[in-house]
């Protein structure tokens, strides 16, 4: 957030300092290499631009790994939960028959 702030304020005083004239010769020239130090920063640049795209599409193939297995564990968590459900409400009509049995039992006693 502070970054973006800075950032923002830094392009905002740059734009403001260039002249038009200056802001139309900069997008307008060439680019052209002529001394080693900018010819190893544009390969700098184009490797890195090389390793974020890899990084992007590695970042996208694990983030659908882990979507596919989190649907995978979600289903399998909610077939568990209608088995125990189910074996919830077989044990709460046992439960129910028992009593009323012991009910009858506690009667016939007396």
């Amino acid at each position: 957030m502070i970054t973006e702030s800075i950032t923002v304020q830094g392009l905002h005083v740059i734009s403001l300092a260039l002249t038009p004239t200056e802001k139309w010769g900069a997008a307008g020239g060439s680019f052209s290499i002529s001394s080693a130090t900018e010819w190893w920063l544009a390969v700098l640049a184009v490797v890195a631009l090389i390793i974020s795209v890899i990084l992007l599409f590695w970042v996208f193939a694990r983030y659908g790994r882990t979507l596919h297995s989190l649907n995978q564990n979600i289903s399998e968590l909610t077939a568990t939960n209608i088995k125990l459900q189910q074996e919830n409400n077989e044990l709460t009509a046992t439960n129910e028959k028992l009593r009323q049995e012991k009910f009858i039992l506690d009667r016939a006693r007396y």
